[in-house]
C-alpha cells in the first residue's frame, strides 16, 4: 500500500464507527442502554427436587445425581 493511501488514526476510528453504525442498522439489533437488575424480592424461589424431576424426567434426574461424571450444562 502506498504511503498516501494509508488512513490516519482518526480516519480509521471514524471509518470503524461508520461501519458499526451501518451494521447495527442492517441487523436491526436492539441495544439496551440501561439494565435494571431485579431486586431480591423479585427473584424466584429455588426449585424443589420434585419440580426438577418433573422438568427433566425422573430417570434423567437420578442418572445425573448418582453419576460421578460432570457433563456440560447445555447438553
Amino acid at each position: 500500500m502506498a504511503e498516501e493511501q494509508k488512513m490516519t488514526v482518526e480516519e480509521s476510528e471514524q471509518y470503524g464507527r461508520a461501519i458499526d453504525a451501518r451494521n447495527r442498522a442492517l441487523e436491526k439489533t436492539q441495544y439496551e442502554t440501561e439494565k435494571k437488575l431485579p431486586s431480591t424480592d423479585e427473584l424466584p424461589t429455588p426449585l424443589t427436587e420434585e419440580e426438577i424431576k418433573q422438568r427433566v424426567g425422573e430417570m434423567n434426574y437420578h442418572n445425573m445425581k448418582d453419576s460421578k461424571i460432570m457433563n456440560s450444562i447445555n447438553s
